[in-house]
């Protein structure tokens, strides 16, 4: 009884031993994935994605989908490799959010904007 005893505890153990690292490099892995998060809503230009949007529409949606920012090669000079695959998954992601946001609100505009001077030439030509 006494060595299953003693073997239990050794068991539970070496699991919490194995099992800390795992969770302390998950921890750190979404600590780094928020990171990018944070860096990639800081450095892409929305204005840019905005002007894309009301200027062509649905293409440029459609770019602000397709092409997917980078992050600075800086940023991941002397990381491990699984920090550069994860921040760079991460902050493309990040980035692509913010581009296709930032695309489809300018699309709205334009649209809007378009309705509303549509509207004012319609107006014009029935009262003349």
């Amino acid at each position: 009884m006494r060595k299953f005893g003693l073997a239990m505890a050794t068991g539970v153990l070496a699991a919490g031993l194995l099992l800390n690292p795992v969770a302390a490099m998950a921890q750190s892995m979404q600590e780094v994935c928020t990171q990018a998060e944070l860096d990639a809503q800081h450095d892409v230009n929305k204005g840019l994605w905005m002007a894309a949007g009301f200027f062509f529409g649905l293409l440029g949606i459609g770019a602000a989908y397709v092409l997917e920012p980078d992050p600075p090669a800086s940023r991941l000079v002397g990381k491990s490799p699984e920090y550069v695959a994860t921040y760079t998954d991460c902050y493309k992601d990040a980035g692509r959010d913010v581009q296709v946001k930032g695309a489809i609100t300018g699309c709205v505009i334009g649209s809007l904007l378009y309705v509303a001077w549509y509207g004012c030439c319609v107006i014009a030509s029935l009262g003349g």
